[in-house]
């Protein structure tokens, strides 16, 4: 079982129980309304993903897991450079969680940290 993950608040403790032994959470990579996103090593195949999942007050609502899930299913489905693909998406122990392609680099809010506002151009170029 990933151990490692206990001593860090939740979701990490449900989330390391669910996934057992095919996943191990190194850290917290990202935070939103609909979920908390972890760096993990998938075991199996030796590689870096991302794992997002509900915390527990949402995973309580049928509604938001839903919505969650159909968010999972709708990017599978989809098949662009820009676009991370989704791994799998599972629902163990009151846990929703899926698995996604990780991609190395930094998150909007830390450009915007270090260099202020987009201008006009520069915010085209990202798109």
């Amino acid at each position: 079982m990933n151990t490692h993950a206990f001593a860090w608040p939740e979701p990490a403790p449900s989330l390391a129980r669910a996934v057992g032994a095919d996943f191990l959470l190194q850290r917290e990579i990202g935070r939103g309304g609909m979920g908390v996103v972890y760096l993990a090593e998938d075991m199996q195949l030796h590689r870096q993903v991302a794992i997002k999942t509900l915390p527990p007050h949402l995973a309580a609502d049928p509604a938001v897991r839903e919505r969650f899930l159909r968010e999972a299913r709708t990017a599978a489905a989809l098949s662009h450079p820009n676009i991370v693909p989704i791994y799998s998406a599972a629902e163990r122990d009151a846990v929703v969680y899926f698995t996604m392609g990780y991609v190395k680099g930094e998150s909007l809010a830390e450009r915007l940290a270090q260099t202020g506002p987009f201008d006009v151009p520069s915010a085209v170029a990202v798109m």
